[in-house]
């Protein structure tokens, strides 16, 4: 039997017009004009309960294109209709995405996203309307012809990409497989390598020399997600990305301004998006909404003949960096201590070799419970890997609620 939804009526009972909740943007729009097969949205829905934002969104999709249509089947009338899609237990107002002999299932529940990064200043969530990054993005994983293949490292404590993120790149049509590079080398087809929070350094002599795979992998073209720990020393990795003009700021980052930082928590860290001319990673991102980087090193650009570089993620001018960061050491500046701001997240390319990498100075943004109460950090790590994977990938805003007082 299917769950009773539980999306609140305060976003299901007010006109959300003025927000653009009805139209669909221009990639949506692109992605459905282009199609030329067959997609069926099922919308899972009691009759006389149907959620208006829904219903004319799907008129939306439908309106953009003869090959997408949508029906309404009440679980009421068709009790045993989403068991087959492998959805009988999904919720009420949930749509299962058809195309041929493949399907996707959403959730209702994941039609909407609760951001709680500013509940200890507003007592409140922000809530986000999801529904049409969900649905292009379930069209997209369905009818793109052409796959990525991403590879993730391993044998060096590297944590692996959670569920999360694993789905989130899947529905972009990158595949994600793990890489040992003391017993395999990297494939042919590795459109992105994924190195993820080492906790040892990557070898550079002996029987495997990790770091010449490394290089040999950049120098033709290859591309790089590293994400690093201020507790975890790489200096061979690190000079792989010296090449780039890119290095850590010692110390861990502490924020000075309260509205950049998590209430309380000034290692949990705020960052503002930054200004990109050249990298794509944050096209799709909804610059109004948090990231969080808990426990973050800032990373430093180095201006390098051939090189091109740009910041994804700074720091308020308040910030600095500690370079005593024991558990027992205070988060107040202290003497030694470094003046920011910073970049946390940086993207750099070789403009010869068309080498791209993308260093993160944080290794807990693929979290789990983080993505619970911030779910941009999925998105954000979403958006980095497309954009190195060279996948024409479709990312879409979430769209803000506001309730009708």
């Amino acid at each position: 039997n299917l769950l009773v939804g539980a999306i609140p009526k305060k976003y299901t009972e007010f006109d959300l017009s003025e927000a653009k909740m009805y139209t669909l943007g221009d990639s949506s729009k692109k992605l459905v004009d282009g199609l030329d097969q067959d997609v069926t949205i099922y919308y899972l829905c009691e009759t006389g309960s149907e959620d208006a934002i829904i219903t004319k969104l799907l008129d939306h999709y439908a309106e953009e294109s003869s090959h997408l249509h949508w029906e309404q089947k009440d679980p009421a009338l068709y009790p045993t209709f989403a068991a087959q899609y492998g959805a009988s237990n999904v919720s009420t107002g949930s749509l299962i995405v058809v195309s041929g002999d493949n399907s996707v299932v959403l959730d209702a529940a994941d039609l909407y996203e609760y951001d709680y990064s500013d509940y200890y200043t507003t007592g409140s969530a922000n809530v986000t309307f999801g529904g049409e990054k969900q649905i292009t993005s379930a069209i997209y994983k369905l009818t793109a012809t052409e796959e990525s293949h991403a590879y993730y490292t391993t044998n060096h404590g590297e944590q692996a990409p959670t569920s999360s993120l694993t789905e989130a790149l899947e529905a972009q049509n990158i595949s994600l497989e793990s890489l040992d590079l003391l017993t395999s080398t990297i494939p042919d087809d590795c459109s992105l390598l994924i190195i993820n929070a080492p906790s040892s350094d990557f070898a550079s002599d002996g029987l495997v020399d990790e770091i010449s795979q490394l290089q040999t992998y950049l120098e033709n073209g290859g591309k790089v997600l590293l994400t690093t720990s201020a507790y975890a020393e790489t200096p061979n990795l690190d000079a792989v990305m010296a090449q780039f003009g890119l290095a850590r700021e010692p110390g861990l980052v502490v924020e000075g301004d309260a509205d950049h930082a998590l209430y309380g928590y000034p290692y949990s860290l705020f960052p503002d998006y930054g200004t990109t001319d050249e990298s794509t990673a944050l096209d799709g991102m909804n610059t109004s909404t948090h990231v969080m980087l808990p426990a973050a090193q800032g990373i430093t650009i180095t201006e390098t003949d051939g090189v091109t570089a740009e910041a994804l993620l700074n720091t308020s001018e308040e910030a600095y960096s500690k370079s005593n960061f024991n558990e027992n050491s205070t988060t107040q500046k202290e003497s030694g201590d470094t003046d920011g701001p910073f970049s946390l997240a940086v993207w750099a390319r070789n403009d010869s070799t068309g080498a791209e990498v993308i260093w993160i100075g944080c290794p807990n943004m693929d979290n789990e419970k983080l993505y619970q109460s911030i779910p941009d950090n999925l998105t954000f790590l979403q958006g980095c890997a497309v954009s190195l994977a060279g996948q024409d990938g479709i990312l879409i805003d979430t769209k803000a609620l506001e309730a009708a007082p």
